[in-house]
């Protein structure tokens, strides 16, 4: 009777000494373990809100993985969400593992360049087949140009051509969520022995079972790794499903330590570089206009070729810069956003919705989650001022009935910022995978001297 063991994660989301922690207890357990263990990841390893995932678009987290001993991961939402799959060509090639996505395609049926769907592993004579799959969640906000596939019917073809290429374990590597696990179980009885999940966070300290499909989910932010036991005879048996806790006084991995330290220390010398020169200080205000806000603002509107641009400045920075010499880390520090360019176009009595809710005193005194305790401050705007008590686009009182292209961040642009309702149904482009440092990046290689911008607000909208 051969045996094999699954370690497994999901939803790291950035915690780099949690991936310290997990590769100690993968090495642990394969030293231990007299049979095969593979260690496999259910997706979202990066985080755009943690400091190195954020300043390396991700890739430094699959550096870890790889360190970590990490054999297959299934790409996750959190590089779609910030970053389109523009990205995932960088982490593959960060990644010592193949990262799989099976249910989505281009418009012209062709694999998403950087990710494959499936693939075979060969573990001391163990055949195991791996299939990723991703929730499409992101497209109901986001166009990408993909197209999202049935899942069961992407399982279905992967799961038959690794058996018919000699797979004696067919493992589905979801990053769909409990609940559409669940569903999708049902339907795979005999397709596939078992499903790994994530992206709902859920922890199955035995895991859980429908019909005939083990599931197994292990948390998130490795604060737990999922153990799988399984015995391959006449058929596959999952014989048990446990978590083992990840301790704060697990040892951190001495090769992880020093990756870290390596990343660093390359994201030193970048952060170093001068940029720019500011003549006088940007300053982050959130009770009043300021000018870091409108900078910004006029910097989307120029590259979206908008006629109005907005800004959330408790979305899109976190300090004032000061006058003199600009360096990227001193930008990074002011903005860590993710956010992304884009433009979208809406009338004008939706626009001037938009901008009565920006400048409402009370909305801008308000936070989300999103924002980690930050306010939103006042909406800022480009192309448009506020004088006489009216809202002028172009030096002219704005139009209910007229059409405005708008330039903003996802932030403003979309319906969890608050600003837009999504009934309206607006289609935002977005230029994926720049966020908005990257953005005011581009512009101070054309104009690398920024004088303080003029302000926008000349009293109360009425």
């Amino acid at each position: 009777m051969r045996r094999l063991t699954i370690l497994h994660t999901n939803d790291i989301h950035g915690r780099e000494e949690g991936i310290a922690r997990i590769a100690t207890l993968v090495e642990q357990l394969r030293a231990a373990s007299p049979h095969p263990v593979v260690y496999v990841d259910a997706g979202d390893v990066e985080e755009p809100s943690r400091r190195l995932s954020n300043l390396t678009k991700g890739a430094a987290m699959h550096r870890l993985l790889t360190v970590a001993g990490c054999a297959a991961h299934t790409a996750g939402n959190a590089t779609w969400m910030k970053y389109g799959p523009q990205e995932f060509p960088a982490h593959q090639e960060a990644a010592g593992y193949p990262i799989l996505l099976a249910n989505f395609r281009t418009p012209a049926g062709e694999r998403v360049p950087g990710v494959q769907d499936s693939v075979l592993l060969d573990l001391d004579g163990v055949s195991v087949g791996v299939v990723g799959l991703c929730e499409p969640m992101m497209f109901h906000e986001f166009d990408f140009g993909l197209r999202a596939a049935d899942e069961i019917a992407v399982i279905r073809e992967q799961a038959a051509g690794l058996r018919d290429r000699g797979a004696e374990v067919v493992l589905l590597l979801s990053h769909l969520g409990l609940a559409t696990d669940r569903q999708v179980a049902a339907s795979l009885g005999g397709v596939v022995d078992l499903i790994v999940g994530g992206h709902s966070h859920d922890l199955l300290p035995e895991g859980e079972r429908v019909g005939t499909v083990p599931l197994a989910h292990a948390g998130s932010y490795a604060e737990h790794l999922g153990r799988i036991e399984l015995s391959l005879g006449d058929a596959v048996v999952v014989e048990s499903i446990s978590v083992v806790p990840v301790r704060d006084d697990t040892p951190l991995h001495p090769q992880v330590v020093a990756e870290i330290a390596a990343i660093e220390t390359e994201v030193a010398a970048l952060l170093g570089e001068v940029i720019g020169e500011l003549a006088a200080q940007l300053d982050l205000a959130s009770d009043r206009e300021c000018r870091i806000a409108n900078w910004l603002a006029d910097i989307l509107r120029e590259r979206m070729n908008a006629e109005v641009g907005l800004v959330c400045p408790g979305a899109a920075f976190d300090d004032s810069l000061a006058a003199g010499p600009l360096t990227r880390a001193a930008l990074w520090h002011a903005c860590s956003s993710p956010g992304n360019p884009g433009a979208t176009t809406m009338n004008g009595e939706q626009l001037l919705t938009v901008i009565r809710r920006g400048l409402d005193a009370e909305f801008a005194a308000g936070t989300t989650r999103s924002l980690r305790g930050a306010t939103r401050g006042f909406l800022h705007l480009s192309g448009a001022e506020v004088r006489d008590g009216m809202l002028l686009i172009g030096g002219e009182p704005v139009d209910a009935a007229r059409s405005y292209r708008v330039a903003g961040g996802d932030w403003e642009l979309s319906h969890y910022g608050g600003y837009v309702e999504r009934e309206w149904e607006l289609e935002a482009s977005y230029h994926f995978p720049t966020i908005l440092r990257e953005a005011i990046e581009e512009h101070l290689r054309q104009q690398p001297r920024v004088g303080p911008p003029e302000p926008r607000l000349h009293g109360a909208l009425r």
